[in-house]
């Protein structure tokens, strides 16, 4: 018995994990994410032209994403981002702006950390605009592909919700050039936190324990007086096993039970039934039923179900032919099984 408990403890411990993986294949995504932007590269010469010049680097970033999940672990996403903007400052004061915006494409492939955390990557390409403006810059604007690179993890929270951190990295964004840029194309990092609906993931699917029970008549399974099986018996039992394959059962577990009637004596009747429930449970492992997860015990002549019915009969062969439905061998089948509400 506390087999069988550990048993099914773990069966419901795996589909329980299956049932938080990450997005089912064939579903749509959508979500929105926001967080801080930093320009690397191209904005150092700005500051090297004049001791009262200086930038500013970093800004807040925020966009919107959706995508489709080819397989549980690859997916195509689809975003909008304001990906931040830079300044150049003198003596104080804002002189430059530079602004970007834009769509982008990537593959993102996916790995389980654990039952409801994946880190994932994604690379892609942005179409970013690039706007110019400021005192001493003229007003202008580009429309150029960027490299997207980006890399974090998600967590669900639900299988419909989760939660992710990422990194992005866009690489060469925009051109600028004139006499007081030389070849300016940042680059922009960002740190973001977002959340993501997934759409058809459904309820999640809980691990339900499921008991199947089969009483089979000794008559069917075994010669009187004998605990071999039969002509016949063997194909009782895999009318069973094929019932439970059949079933969805995680990893089931069968305990046989053995009876005989109350004729003999008490030690003998309780041999036998030990020897037709363990011939059962011999025929079961033989099948691929795994040895740990079979049970064989025998109860002799108790719990008869046909009670006081023969107590009237008279004859050997009327009462061997009345008390037929106490010997039997019973098989109950327990698993757990994933039920999607």
């Amino acid at each position: 018995m506390k087999k069988t408990a550990i048993a099914l403890a773990i069966s419901g411990l795996a589909l329980a994990s299956v049932a938080q993986a990450a997005p089912q294949a064939n579903t749509f995504y959508a979500g929105a994410k926001a967080g801080w932007a930093s320009f690397h590269d191209g904005l150092n010469q700005f500051e090297d032209q004049a001791e009262a010049m200086g930038t500013l680097r970093n800004s807040v970033t925020y966009g919107v994403f959706g995508g489709y999940q080819i397989t549980d672990n690859f997916a195509v996403e689809l975003g909008y981002d304001d990906f931040g903007r830079a300044k150049i400052r003198e003596l104080g004061k804002t002189v430059a702006k530079h602004t970007n915006h834009g769509a982008h494409l990537s593959l993102k492939a996916s790995y389980p950390i654990l039952s409801d955390l994946d880190a994932y990557a994604r690379v892609g390409a942005a179409l970013v605009r690039s706007d110019y403006k400021g005192e001493a810059v003229e007003r202008d604007h580009k429309l150029q592909t960027s490299a997207v690179f980006a890399g974090g993890l998600e967590y669900a929270i639900m299988p419909s919700l989760a939660l992710r951190v990422e990194y992005q990295w866009l690489n060469n964004v925009g051109k600028k050039v004139n006499s007081f840029s030389t070849d300016y194309r940042p680059d922009i990092g960002s740190v973001t936190a977002g959340l993501s609906y997934r759409f058809g993931q459904g309820v999640a699917a809980a691990p339900e324990i499921i008991t199947k029970k089969f009483a089979f008549s000794s008559d069917v399974l075994f010669d009187f007086n004998k605990s071999s099986l039969k002509n016949g018996g063997s194909e009782a039992l895999d009318g069973m096993t094929a019932e439970v394959a059949n079933s969805g059962l995680a990893n089931p577990n069968y305990n046989v039970a053995g009876y005989t009637d109350r004729i003999g004596s008490d030690a003998y009747n309780q041999k036998l039934s030990e020897k037709r429930a363990e011939t059962v449970a011999n025929y079961l492992v033989s099948k691929g039923v795994d040895q740990a997860n079979v049970t064989a015990v025998g109860y002799g002549k108790a719990n008869p179900v046909t009670g006081s019915n023969c107590d009237t009969v008279n004859g050997r062969k009327a009462l061997i032919a009345c008390l037929a439905p106490d010997r039997r061998v019973e098989v109950a089948v327990q698993g757990a099984k994933t039920v999607t509400m």
